[in-house]
Parts: C-alpha cells; structure tokens; sequence
C-alpha cells in the first residue's frame, strides 16, 4: 500500500490525485479501529485540502461518506466539504461533529431551504442558530426545528412562535406536540402564560391550564392540508405564512416592531413593560394616548434603538389615524435624548468605577430577583 501511494504521489495528472486521495481516505478511515491523533487528523485534511480543487466528484464523494459524519477530519476541511453541492454537503451539514459554528451560522443566515432543514436535525444546536433560522426561514424549517427536541428553543424565539402561532395552525399544532414532548419547552410556556403575555392563543391557553395539549395537537393534526381551522371561536390558517419578523432576526427591537407592524400593541405594552419593569396596562393607556413624550421616555428606557423608535411611530400614526408629518421632530428629538442619556450614564459608571476604588466593597442593601423570561429580554 505504501508504495502505491507513494506512486500515484509522484504521478502528476489529476486522476492520479483523486486515486491518491480515494486510496488515503480508505487507509485513514478503516485505521483498525484505532482514533487518529491531532497530529495525524490535522496532516490527513491538510492534505485533502492542498489538493481538494483538483479532486473529482468521486474523490469528493469517497471522503464525504466515509468520514463526514467522524472527528477524523479538521474543521477547516468540514467546512469545505460544507461548501460543496448539497449532495456532498448533506452530511456534513447534518452530521459532523468538527464543522465550525460561523460555518452553521452562515447557514443559518443565507443558505438554501435544504442546506437550513440540515441543520434543524442537528442535536448539538445552540440558541443562536435556532434564534436566526426561526426569524429567518420558511415555516416548514420552523416545523422541523419543533419537532427535534434536542434544539433549544429561546424565549425571544417562543415569542416569535406564538406570534405566528396567533394565525398558523401548523405552529400552534407543532407548539402543543413539543409542550407534549417536551418539559422545558412547557415550563416556558407555563411561565409566559404566568407572566400574562397576550400573544398566547386562547386554545393553547386553555390547552395548557387544562392539560388537553394532545387534543389540540391531534385535533390540529388530523384536519386535511390547506384548511383553515376554527377552534374556541379563532380560525387558523394553513396557508403560507404572511406574517415575518421584523430585520430577520430575534432582537428585542425585532420583535417589538413586530407586534406593532401586526397591530399587536397589547403585546407591544406587555414587551416594553417586562423590560423597564412597568405595569403593561399603564404602557397600553401610553401607547393609545396623544403623549408623544411621555411614549418616548418609555421607550427610552427600554433602549429601543433609533431606527425602530422611528418605524414604530410610523405604524402607530397609522393606528391612531394621525399625520405623520410629525414623525421627523419627535426623532430627532429622540436621538437627542439617547445621546444625552447614554453620556450621562458613561459619567454616572465612570464615577461608580471611581468611588469603588477608593472605598472598600459593600454589600447592596436590596437584590431584585430577576425571572428568566426578564433576563431573557433584558
């Protein structure tokens, strides 16, 4: 075998170099049973890839089966065999353990429909990936992600679920199977339900104080396909989804703008009053008054960004009926705000930093207790 390696070495042509590698990976993979050391794993890809552009398919393929789903292989090689046609990278995407996670992220963010459901059946997701294929991807990608209870679901990305939820069968379906499945995934949405969030639909709501999720879920499951669906007096649709998150991604902005993009301004309140600490109804009766000013210190002090402080003026002008012509004043107004209190809050850190080197610690005379759904969206 050594001389023939070392034979096939020395031949220049391309099939040589295919035939080479063919023979190496077949030596590699088979091993006697024995794990490679770094040592040898890092030359092996090294390689591969000093070579890889003048690989045929055969070769590509050869590699991918026999070793795309091991540790045996560097990242930098799994995340170019991740870059091949979805055939090749199929496995790699769905399987390996040495892909990179900017790799996944990429994915994640601009990959193709199949490449994005590869990923959904990985069991070593982080919140990242799901948070970005959730906000960014078509519904049967979501679905997916659902039904593999190894993925962790976020609560930013249960509140982007329950606003699709609001309107699609299939997640409201696909929610109540994972709460089944899943006693996480239920606590979670027992403690947004606690929390009074109004984005929960009213028959997952029942269905979770009642514990009749796997009625909903089957009675959801056995409608036929494309029928919108009436249960507690709301019709479902099973249509393609109409409603998107905001910038494709799961930010607190995003998902604020949102709810008021979708005329969800009771949810808006919730949100915006979990954050800053505020009864929601008395952000409600703000965000349905005329008080531009006292709207915009709420949500400065939720540090809603400039962009969407914007964007959410245009939608509730339209809510309200109102002449947007305004808009312009109270944004400039309110970068002018931001400003101030971003460099107010340097002096005041500045100064704490200062006094805590000159004194000695003290303990805080009170700790507020903080629950994950606010951490969550703090």
């Amino acid at each position: 075998m050594r001389k023939q390696l070392e034979q096939l070495a020395r031949m220049k042509e391309p099939e040589a170099r295919s035939r080479l590698i063919r023979a190496l990976v077949a030596e590699y993979a088979r091993s006697d049973g024995q794990e490679p050391s770094d040592t040898e794993r890092d030359l092996f890809s090294m390689i591969v890839l000093s070579v890889f552009d003048q690989l045929d398919r055969s070769a590509r393929y050869e590699l991918v089966v026999r070793l795309a789903k091991t540790d045996r292989i560097s990242t930098a090689l799994a995340d170019r065999l991740a870059r091949e046609d979805y055939e090749l990278s199929e496995p790699v995407i769905e399987c390996s353990p040495m892909i990179s996670q900017d790799t996944l992220r990429a994915i994640s963010k601009a990959g193709s429909t199949r490449q994005k459901m590869s990923v959904t059946h990985r069991p070593d997701l982080s919140e990242e990936i799901t948070d970005t294929l959730i906000a960014r991807s078509p519904r049967p990608i979501v679905h997916s992600l659902l039904s593999n209870l190894q993925a962790p679901i976020s609560v930013k990305a249960n509140l982007a679920l329950l606003i699709f939820a609001n309107t699609e069968a299939d997640i409201l379906g696909g929610m109540a199977q994972r709460a089944l499945l899943d006693p996480e995934f239920l606590e979670t949405q027992m403690d947004i339900l606690e929390a009074g969030c109004p984005l929960i639909p009213k028959a997952f709501e029942n269905a979770l104080r009642k514990g009749e999720l796997e009625r909903l879920a089957k009675d959801i499951g056995t409608r036929g396909e494309g029928m919108d669906i009436t249960i507690d007096g709301v019709t479902y649709s099973r249509h393609e989804a109409s409603v998107q998150i905001a910038s494709g991604e799961l930010s607190f902005d995003a998902i604020l703008l949102t709810l008021c993009k979708e005329r969800r301004f009771d949810a808006a309140a919730w949100l915006i009053g979990r954050k800053i600490r505020m009864e929601h109804s008395v952000v409600l009766e703000t965000l349905k008054s005329d008080s531009d000013i006292a709207l915009m210190m709420l949500l400065l002090e939720a540090e809603v960004s400039e962009a969407t402080y914007k964007d959410m003026m245009r939608e509730r002008c339209a809510w309200q009926d109102r002449n947007a012509r305004i808009i312009p004043d109270l944004v400039q107004r309110y970068k002018s705000e931001s400003r101030r209190r971003k460099a107010a809050t340097e002096r005041a850190l500045q100064q704490k930093q200062q006094a805590a080197q000159a004194a000695p610690p003290m303990q805080d005379a009170t700790v507020q207790v903080l629950l994950p759904l606010d951490i969550a969206l703090a």
